[in-house]
């Protein structure tokens, strides 16, 4: 058996020592199942909406509907649609003829729609059974008849009961309107009321009248033709298979449409308010995974004498990374599962029962109850859907945040982070695993070799400048707890700190990592009283010095962890190659500068000037600043160079910088040479003497 899922499954189902992991686990797969019931009755809402949409309107549209590309109106008589007619599967076509009219009765009149049909309509749809008043008739020997819908019957004021005929004015069709008389132009023809509709759907019950497609014809100079065939299909036939079969009969000239295609803009209306709400709940699903990581973090904390046990039987980071996976997978896999089948219930009962009805009294809707019908496909949409959101919510924090804290402790600060910080009582975390380090570019060298093995924290704060920091007793005191302490071995604020610490903690280890590197020897310039000399401890701004540093971490680390000396070789290595990479990429912005001289308002490329074969020339010198003799000659000496840029450093003032560009006409260029993310500095330093423009 896979060993991580077997210890997964174990801490899953076991009794936990304290009653609130259990809770809080609960809580956790009880919020992905009340998602996924959501998620599962929401779509199965929406699908029986959009069945219940479809049967209304199946009282008028028909199965299939073929109309005309280009035009109004074309000749159903021509042999291919006989083709159409002769399919095995189509059981009845129906042509019909659709013209707009005024229709008047009284004092009262309404702009309809004539839909022109023969007997055979109500073949075709099911009319007759929404008909509420009288019969389907829209022929009685030389009497026309008319099926108008409720809406339009109630604006005229009419029913089937009435024998005053209601005029019917269309203009004809190939004489213009005359404005002053209307119906001098127009055809009328009379019709009485054969039956009244009424489909619960406003643009057939309110603009719609069914009339004989004879007398639609003679009032519209037509002889055979139609606007649309509409037909029927028999039963069980399968409507796209005959949809595309149709298609490739006619071709191109014509539309063959379904009757979700007749009323697009109402199915398109219910998809999209679908799939917003399943995104909604999705949002909702990811709110409720929280509880998840929480219920993770607390178990994290209460198996660590068990992760310690299996390390030291050899089990690494990546089996032990796995087991708390495996377990938070399971929780999002099993509350979807849950989910699943208690959403399915749900829909079973309502289709069944009709448990939450629309209104307080039956009659009110069209239904009485929410419709429901469930579709697999949403089925398998909103599993998969669960299922990774939880894959997603629970690798991040478990493969990062949870794979540092094996090895340093973390699992109480993301616990902390997670419950907002609620109270006491949590234990502060060991930082027995800690390592120290002077500045940002030190840790950034640090963790290239070590990885996730140590967490480094550096002593100078971003922003502050270790020719000035002084440490607070407090982070002295952290760096004392710590494994070791690295440091260069040359800046101020590790002379403070160095010395107590070796004293005060004889089991730390202290890691000098500028050893092997030949330091530059730093003599005041003339323009300084005093006269004595000091190393340049920026060895980490240049390539040379950053592999010193990187073989130097190697080998503290191999010391003090044996067993781990060929990955933090390979480790080196590797870094060593990208340095050299990197290196390389600067040579060809650098080699081929015409001007190789840069001023910088606190001498920190140094050794970086060397490598390039370029030359610093420094506005502040051992921590004092110039006199104004020593800024002239600084500017001659630019302007004799031709400087084109100006560095300064963010924890400097740039007042003496500003005033050396402006007088040498030169740019502005903002660096952090304590920055951690080192070779993204290395990068800008480069393109700013290589006149790049776009450095932001």
């Amino acid at each position: 058996m896979n060993l991580p899922f077997y210890i997964a499954r174990r801490y899953l189902f076991a009794k936990k020592s304290h009653n609130a992991i259990n809770i809080v686990s609960l809580v956790s797969m009880c919020g992905v199942v009340v998602a996924t019931v959501a998620m599962i009755c929401t779509l199965s809402v929406f699908n029986g909406f959009k069945e219940l949409t479809t049967t209304l309107f199946s009282v008028f549209d028909p199965q299939l509907k073929i109309t005309a590309v280009e035009g109004k109106v074309f000749d159903p008589t021509k042999a291919v649609f006989d083709e159409v007619r002769r399919l095995p599967e189509v059981s009845l076509c129906c042509g019909t003829l659709q013209e707009n009219a005024l229709v008047a009765y009284g004092s009262r009149q309404e702009i309809s729609i004539l839909k022109g049909v023969d007997s055979s309509f109500s073949a075709l749809v099911q009319i007759d059974t929404v008909i509420i008043d009288g019969t389907f008739k829209l022929k009685d020997g030389d009497t026309n008849y008319a099926v108008l819908g409720i809406g339009l019957a109630s604006s005229l004021g009419i029913n089937a009961a009435f024998a005053h005929p209601m005029e019917i004015y269309m203009p004809k069709r190939n004489e213009a309107v005359n404005i002053a008389n209307p119906s001098a132009t127009s055809q009328v023809e009379y019709a009485l009321v054969g039956g009244v509709y009424h489909i619960n759907q406003p643009v057939y019950d309110e603009g719609f009248m069914l009339v004989s497609i004879n007398m639609l014809r003679q009032m519209s100079d037509y002889e055979t033709e139609v606007s649309a065939l509409e037909l029927k299909l028999v039963e069980g036939a399968d409507v796209m298979r005959v949809k595309n079969n149709i298609i490739s009969i006619l071709g191109d000239d014509f539309a063959v449409k379904d009757r979700y295609e007749q009323q697009e803009a109402s199915f398109k209306m219910v998809q999209i308010e679908k799939w917003v709400s399943f995104l909604m709940l999705c949002f909702i699903l990811v709110l409720a995974l929280f509880n998840l990581l929480g219920s993770l973090a607390i178990l994290m904390i209460e198996k660590e004498d068990d992760v310690s046990k299996l390390r030291s039987m050899g089990a690494d980071n990546r089996l032990i990374n796995r087991i708390f996976l495996f377990e938070g997978w399971m929780i999002s896999l099993f509350g979807a599962m849950a989910g699943v089948v208690i959403g399915l219930a749900l829909c079973f009962l309502q289709q069944r029962f009709g448990l939450i009805s629309l209104g307080a009294t039956a009659g009110t809707f069209v239904v009485d109850a929410y419709p429901c019908e469930v579709e697999w496909t949403d089925v398998i949409i909103v599993f998969i859907t669960v299922v990774s959101i939880g894959f997603l919510a629970v690798f991040y924090p478990v493969h990062f945040l949870g794979r540092k804290w094996l090895n340093k402790g973390v699992a109480v600060g993301l616990l902390a982070l997670l419950c907002g910080g609620c109270g006491g009582g949590a234990k502060e975390a060991s930082t027995s695993r800690e390592i120290a380090v002077t500045v940002e570019p030190l840790r950034y060298f640090a963790e290239k070799i070590a990885a996730d093995d140590y967490k480094f924290f550096a002593v100078v704060p971003a922003g502050q400048s270790p020719e000035t920091y002084d440490p607070s007793p407090r982070e002295t005191a952290r760096i004392g707890k710590g494994r070791a302490f690295l440091h260069f071995n040359s800046l101020p604020v590790e002379h403070s700190i160095a010395a107590s610490i070796q004293a005060n903690n004889p089991n730390i280890t202290v890691g000098d990592v500028s050893v092997g590197m030949s330091l530059h020897v730093i003599k005041e310039d003339e323009h300084h009283t005093d006269d004595h000399a000091h190393h340049d401890p920026h060895i980490w701004t240049s390539f040379a010095g950053a592999r010193v540093i990187a073989s130097n971490i190697c080998k503290t680390l191999s010391v003090m962890n044996p067993d781990e000396e060929d990955v933090y070789l390979s480790r080196c290595k590797r870094f060593t190659d990208e340095l050299q990479t990197l290196e390389n990429q600067l040579h060809r912005t650098l080699d081929t500068l015409s001007c190789r001289s840069f001023v910088i308002y606190h001498p920190a490329l140094t050794y970086f000037a060397d490598e390039f074969g370029l030359t610093q020339i420094s506005i502040e010198a051992d921590g004092k600043e110039p006199s104004p003799a020593t800024m002239k000659r600084l500017i001659d000496k630019a302007l004799s160079d031709r400087v084109r840029v100006v560095f300064v450093q963010i924890e400097f003032d740039r007042k003496h910088a500003e005033q050396v560009a402006a007088a040498i006409g030169a740019r502005i260029v903002v660096i952090n040479t304590l920055d951690y993310q080192w070779d993204k500095q290395m990068i800008r330093i480069a393109k700013a003497l290589a006149g790049d423009e776009k450095l932001d």
